[in-house]
């Protein structure tokens, strides 16, 4: 039973990563040849606050720092920046799941937006701290509009599709006996 419990939690790891990298695969697929005109949702931000929040075991900070990098190094952000805004929002995240346990969706999608725009506050101060240039505050907006909207879809694929759900009361309390 233990064997099965631990090589799930690693086939949801790399399931994680897989996703991880097919979400920085498509958003460098070159679909658009002019300027852009819509920002593209952050995806891979969504995937990191659901999982967190539902099973904080299937992605851990290092996995989820090692995939942000990864997009700040494609992306040409400045390297590490998004990645540590990121962990700490996921790690936000994993401590209040399970106080949204019985709160409904309104609640998760509430503190995920709230969420979604202090990580882009966060990372617009950050580069203006820094003198670095940045993206349109318009822009911007929209790409925490477009995120928020699409949260629900990556929340709800992640538990149809895959069976990240957050852990029952009866799970955490046989997982605090052992």
């Amino acid at each position: 039973m233990a064997d099965n419990t631990a090589s799930r939690l690693w086939l949801m790891r790399l399931t994680f990563l897989a996703l991880a990298l097919t979400t920085v695969f498509f958003r460098l697929l070159p679909l658009e040849t002019g300027p852009v005109r819509w920002p593209a949702p952050d995806v891979l931000l969504a995937l990191c606050l659901a999982w967190s929040l539902r099973r904080p075991d299937y992605v851990p900070a290092v996995f989820v720092a090692a995939a942000i990098l990864l997009t700040d190094f494609f992306f040409q952000r400045p390297p590490g920046l998004m990645a540590a805004i990121v962990v700490l929002a996921c790690e936000a995240m994993r401590k209040r799941g399970p106080g949204l346990r019985d709160a409904g969706f309104l609640a998760e999608m509430i503190l995920v937006a709230l969420t979604i725009l202090a990580v882009a506050l966060a990372y617009r101060v950050a580069l203006t701290l820094f003198m670095l240039p940045r993206p349109l505050l318009g822009l911007s907006l929209l790409q925490v509009l477009f995120t928020v909207a699409i949260y629900p879809v990556v929340a709800l694929a992640s538990e149809w599709l895959l069976g990240v759900r957050a852990r029952s009361n009866a799970e955490l309390a046989a997982g605090r006996m052992t």
